[in-house]
């Protein structure tokens, strides 16, 4: 690595100097620090402490003396990785603030069983929830995150509604989630065939849903006319619904 790579993260290019000189030279001094970077000892003790703050260099003690050492690149890598997947999980709203997306959908995508349980922990906050589903195989890697979402609907009195698959499986499901959501929570069977996928409506948030085979994810899509459009063909589709005990 040079220092341009360094510099294209956002670490200016003396900081960056001394960083690489300190991973050639392991445990160190300033005055190494100094001559490995090709700058003035002063320059280097201003950047050790910039260093420092980042998390990129370490101090060492030695005979009430002050060394330095890099820090493991990997550390820092998993920093970054944490760092991006904080910024990623807030992402929606703060795109939301731009004031050129107004009047664009926010569409985002989650991947994998991970992703999906992202979605259930935002249902958890929701004050009403329109749900159509069929169970499959999947349902059994979710089982706790639906559970959580059913004891929230309790817990906070949300009104939910579910329009399910008219099959023995969905119907065996969505009794057992009226015992935990309790009396705000109602289901109804589906008319027609072709319910393969699930969704909720919530807010101005829609939410699809692919849990079948191993290609497993979420797209979300935040927009009021899109959510109100949705929340008004489930109102339609719930009126020609068959209600089951």
């Amino acid at each position: 690595m040079d220092t341009k790579n360094l510099i294209g993260l956002g670490v200016p290019e003396k900081v960056a100097k001394v960083y690489l000189a300190g991973l050639s030279l392991g445990t160190t001094s300033v005055q190494e620090l100094a001559r490995a970077s090709g700058l003035k000892r002063p320059t280097v003790y201003l950047y050790v402490d910039d260093l420092v703050e980042r998390g990129l260099f370490e101090i060492i003690p030695i005979n009430k003396k002050r060394y330095y050492a890099t820090v493991d690149p990997r550390v820092v890598e998993e920093r970054l990785k944490k760092s991006l997947a904080d910024f990623q999980s807030e992402l929606p709203k703060l795109t939301a603030m731009r004031s050129d997306t107004l009047g664009k959908p926010q569409v985002r995508v989650f991947e994998g069983i991970g992703g999906v349980r992202q979605i259930y922990e935002e249902l958890k906050r929701a004050h009403s929830l329109r749900f159509w589903s069929n169970i499959s195989e999947v349902y059994t890697q979710l089982n706790e995150s639906f559970a959580e979402v059913s004891e929230a609907v309790r817990a906070n009195g949300t009104t939910a509604r579910e329009i399910i698959a008219d099959n023995k499986e969905s119907r065996r499901y969505s009794r057992f989630t009226a015992k935990i959501a309790g009396p705000t929570y109602s289901a109804r069977t589906a008319t027609v065939g072709g319910l393969e996928n699930d969704a909720v409506i919530f807010g101005n948030v829609v939410v699809l849903f692919r849990l079948q085979g191993l290609n497993i994810f979420a797209v979300r899509i935040e927009d009021k006319t899109i959510a109100d459009s949705m929340k008004a063909m489930f109102d339609m589709a719930w009126k020609t619904a068959r209600p089951f005990k």
